[in-house]
């Protein structure tokens, strides 16, 4: 099984850089995993929302796999403890998936064609988190879920 991480712009800040790395790396020596990053269309002018919204929901589209496993991110998903996304994962990784696409959309939220193709929608909580922030959260909460699944102890070092 692989993992990809796909969203919309570049992590601007550079601590939240350096985070995604560290755990890019973690995740990798657990199993393959890539990030790809998408152009931020809300730079290309004032779009509004809903017609942002749509345009990213296209670009989004076309770096879906054929097959694979779709999680988008959203607020309004389902919510799970560190050691139920581990079940959910090791589930998925039972029944065959070969890829599990975490997708996290701009700053106005996912296209609700891109919500509506996803296997599951994922929140992260009921507080608002930035996207970079969330970038870093739902990477930390995959190798959490992978320490679970291999019973690898997360606080010896790992940290």
């Amino acid at each position: 099984m692989r993992i990809r991480f796909l969203w919309v712009g570049k992590t601007k800040n550079s601590e939240i850089r350096s985070l995604v790395s560290d755990y890019l790396g973690r995740i990798h020596r657990l199993i393959p995993c890539e990030i790809v990053e998408l152009r931020d269309l809300s730079k290309k002018g004032s779009l509004p929302a809903a017609q942002l919204i749509k345009d990213e929901g296209e670009e989004l589209g076309k770096h879906l796999p054929e097959n694979g496993r779709l999680v988008a991110l959203d607020e309004e998903g389902a919510q799970f403890t560190s050691p139920g996304l581990a079940k959910w994962l090791e589930a998925e990784q039972n029944r065959g998936a070969r890829l599990i696409t975490f997708v996290i959309g701009g700053p106005e939220g996912l296209s609700p064609e891109i919500t509506s193709r996803a296997h599951l929608v994922l929140s992260l909580g009921k507080m608002t988190w930035t996207h970079d922030m969330c970038r870093v959260l739902v990477m930390e909460q995959i190798y959490r879920a992978l320490c679970i699944i291999r019973k690898i102890p997360y606080h010896k070092g790992s940290n």
